[in-house]
């Protein structure tokens, strides 16, 4: 998160200076739902609410839909489902 926080300041310094939206996309991938929220408040707080699309700012972990799908579940059903109930894909 801190070598991400540090690009998403050099994105803002440079949109402060040309004008022009850049995207990024963090490296590592996000595992799971808390992780990404934290990505996704660090991205509002940085940049502003125009970056929190798919265009400028993307996740790309398949464990993260696994994650989010089991916490989809949870909410609909009280417990988790089991990792592996989904797929891996």
């Amino acid at each position: 998160m801190p070598v991400t926080y540090t690009m998403l300041q050099a994105i803002r310094d440079h949109y402060l200076a040309t004008g022009k939206m850049v995207g990024m996309k963090p490296a590592g991938g996000v595992s799971n739902s808390k992780l990404a929220l934290h990505y996704l408040v660090m991205v509002k707080e940085t940049l502003g609410e125009d970056w929190l699309n798919n265009t400028y700012f993307r996740f790309g972990a398949s464990s993260l839909a696994n994650d989010v799908l089991m916490q989809m579940v949870k909410a609909k059903t009280g417990h988790y489902s089991s990792a592996d109930y989904f797929s891996i894909d």
